[in-house]
């Protein structure tokens, strides 16, 4: 992951870092360019939106919205599937 300087563009590196959860941390960075910025800043890292779930929890998903279904809906899926 590179990390760039937001006051002068150049590059960082990340010093230390705080998890906050699974998903989102702190990191605290550090401005390589020590003569003409030297900055120090913090970028929070986190997980924004899953685009594509795991399998298994598709199949969790699934299986809750068919047991939702009234008998006879279930029923019509199962002659679709050829049960």
């Amino acid at each position: 992951m590179r990390i760039v300087c937001p006051h002068c563009g150049g590059k960082a590196v990340i010093t230390s870092r705080q998890t906050h959860t699974p998903t989102a941390a702190d990191l605290y960075c550090q401005c390589r360019n020590t003569m003409g910025c030297g900055a120090s800043f913090v970028y929070t890292l986190a997980l924004k939106h899953v685009i594509n779930p795991p399998v298994a929890i598709t199949a969790q998903l699934a299986m809750a919205v068919i047991k939702a279904l009234p008998a006879g809906e279930r029923a019509k899926l199962g002659d679709l599937w050829g049960d």
